[in-house]
């Protein structure tokens, strides 16, 4: 029995999806912080949502300290660290001790993308880097123009020859994507990731 053509080249194709990355999420494509493989991954993640206004004020509040500070604040003593830490933490509304949690990183990017905490990517991506919380933040900040692929159906008439019919004429009928600019709504993230000690 003669092999199938087909066989070795589906061998190949599965062989060269192998190879491939696995997807990038948002998420991790805005990480930044401890390297991935840094921490074991987490079997479970508690994914938090905590509201823009209070997150932003906190954020404010350590940058203005930072500022008002005459020494660098890499250079300050492991309770100013702790001292900041926890304020953040209080901004995250987290209340373990700032001894017991490590941030890990953060993701923060603008993004028009309909991105939803809740549908598992975050989570995939938070247990992956070692992390216990991960915490968010969305806000509206207005409306930028951007390409959209948008169907359109194509319709037309073909010509061909059978082996017994001779010629016949078909209908077909096939969908194109075609890029249109649109108003979408853009979003401002923030993604905190914890572990505990």
């Amino acid at each position: 029995m003669t092999p199938s053509p087909a066989r070795p080249l589906m061998l190949l194709l599965l062989a060269m999806l192998a190879a491939l990355p696995a997807c990038r999420t948002t998420w991790q494509d805005h990480y930044r912080g401890a390297p991935a493989g840094s921490y074991t991954p987490t079997d479970a993640v508690v994914i938090r949502e905590v509201p823009w206004s209070r997150l932003d004020e906190t954020l404010h509040a350590i940058e203005e300290r930072r500022a008002d500070s005459d020494i660098h604040w890499e250079e300050w003593t492991r309770e100013q660290h702790l001292e900041e830490q926890a304020e953040l933490l209080r901004g995250l509304q987290i209340s373990e001790h700032p001894d017991d949690i490590i941030v890990i990183g953060r993701s923060v990017f603008r993004s028009t993308s309909h991105l939803s905490p809740e549908d598992g990517s975050l989570e995939r991506f938070a247990r992956s880097i070692g992390a216990d919380y991960a915490v968010w933040s969305a806000h509206y900040v207005g409306t930028r123009r951007v390409a959209r692929d948008r169907p359109v159906q194509q319709h037309g008439v073909g010509f061909g020859y059978g082996s017994r019919r001779g010629r016949h004429t078909g209908v077909w009928t096939r969908t194109v994507y075609v890029p249109v600019s649109v108003d979408a709504d853009e979003y401002a993230w923030v993604v905190y990731y914890l572990r505990r000690r």
